[in-house]
């Protein structure tokens, strides 16, 4: 008998690799490892996203901001990775799979689900080829990260463009 959820969860890539972070600001050695327990609890696949950051510029990247990131080359960078990303997603909800929703980090400039670069090119071209993603959660914006999915602080909500008063709960 196959035991499947045919539930899925995205998750930004430092979700599960906090090595890919920019110099100075992993929270982790390794994974989230409260944002991992929650989606094995719920019985949910991991679709994990590519670092963005760490494609266009590598490990050894400075810290940078929205506004800095936000380049038509950047944003060809991010198509080219999420086009793929998009296709298993689509794949996914054709054989019945729901997108439960995702995982991104507050303040980021590429994952915050509501003003980083990456997030809205995924939701642009999640939109675009009919891929349903209607929730996501954030890692919070504290020197800690602590994800608590109760907690209003690593909850963002619909995904969809929102200012930055209406989802910055810290």
């Amino acid at each position: 008998m196959d035991k499947r959820s045919k539930k899925i969860i995205i998750t930004s890539n430092c979700v599960l690799n906090q090595n890919a972070v920019v110099r100075d600001e992993a929270r982790r050695p390794g994974i989230m490892k409260e944002a991992v327990n929650w989606i094995d609890a719920n019985d949910w696949g991991i679709v994990q996203l590519p670092c963005p950051e760490l494609h266009f510029l590598g490990l050894d990247r400075p810290p940078m901001t929205v506004e800095q990131y936000d380049t038509p080359e950047f944003h060809e960078s991010n198509r080219s990775l999420l086009e793929p990303v998009i296709k298993q997603l689509k794949e996914y909800q054709n054989h019945g799979y729901e997108i439960v929703g995702g995982i991104g980090i507050s303040g980021s400039p590429s994952c915050d689900p509501g003003r980083g670069v990456f997030m809205n090119d995924l939701r642009e071209l999640a939109d675009k080829q009919g891929v349903v993603i209607n929730f996501f959660w954030q890692i919070p914006n504290t020197p800690e990260g602590e994800f608590n999915p109760q907690n209003k602080r690593s909850i963002f909500g619909a995904f969809s463009k929102r200012s930055d008063n209406e989802h910055d709960q810290s």
